[in-house]
């Protein structure tokens, strides 16, 4: 795990602690999600034998976007059976946030067939400049990391850029190629949302509704607030990909109460 993620997301580092993990702290580059991938990859290479590799993410070589996505895929086909059971109809419009993508790529797969909208949301960050974000969908071009093709954030040379985001899931410069794919045929309308979008987001469901969202699915709550001002009527199902309790430590720091 990456030492900025480590330190941005103490609380879970402690559980998974307690729970008997050793998390190896990664110093080198940015020290965060895609220098985590690369020293987990680096670690395999060299005990394969003995090691197994897994990852949480719809990224890296096949068939881990496909296993990924199908094990997400539960919460897809529990989301929309739910849904239809409270209300009676689909949802109009169904928004989760994409970083490598697992949670998106998990729930749209229960709407694929359906006539919903599907929005993805990417992290804006501080602004559009390069390593200053990680919209790889959104300011991305064809490229190959860690094992797959898809799109990609590239600096000058063509290797993968620096990231940044607020949120520790989502800094990554890359997508799974199945969103790449969703994304060009236009089945999925993927837009951004910054950082202070999300925060005033993160505040606003938790006040409001008791709910405390992962800053990863409070960009998520952002968009969806904003296309309801839009849509004026109608249903939206946001995916709430994680709890914001990792994350209070860091917000209340950084912006108080």
């Amino acid at each position: 795990m990456g030492a900025v993620d480590i330190e941005k997301q103490a609380p879970n580092v402690a559980r998974m602690r307690i729970l008997g993990a050793n998390v190896i702290k990664v110093t080198e580059g940015d020290a965060t999600l895609k220098e985590a991938v690369d020293a987990a990859f680096e670690a395999y290479a060299r005990e394969y034998k003995d090691a197994i590799y897994c990852i949480g993410s719809v990224v890296g070589p096949h068939p881990f976007p496909m296993m990924v996505r199908d094990f997400q895929s539960v919460v897809g086909v529990e989301a929309r059976e739910q849904f239809l059971a409270m209300t009676g109809e689909l949802p109009d419009a169904v928004v989760a946030c994409v970083g490598g993508g697992s949670n998106s790529i998990g729930i749209f797969s229960g709407f694929l067939n359906d006539p919903v909208e599907l929005y993805g949301v990417e992290p804006l960050g501080k602004g559009e400049e390069l390593g200053n974000h990680a919209a790889s969908l959104q300011y991305g071009e064809e490229g190959i990391m860690h094992g797959f093709r898809s799109v990609m954030l590239k600096d000058e040379l063509g290797e993968p850029a620096p990231v940044y985001s607020i949120a520790s899931g989502l800094d990554y410069p890359s997508s799974g190629p199945e969103h790449a794919f969703l994304r060009d045929i236009g089945r999925v309308k993927y837009d951004v949302i910054n950082d202070e979008e999300t925060v005033d987001a993160f505040y606003t469901l938790a006040r409001s509704e008791g709910i405390i969202p992962a800053i990863e699915s409070a960009h998520a709550v952002a968009y969806a607030i904003k296309l309801a001002q839009k849509m004026k009527k109608g249903s939206i199902l946001i995916n709430l990909s994680g709890r914001g309790d990792k994350d209070m430590d860091f917000i209340i720091e950084k912006y108080g109460i």
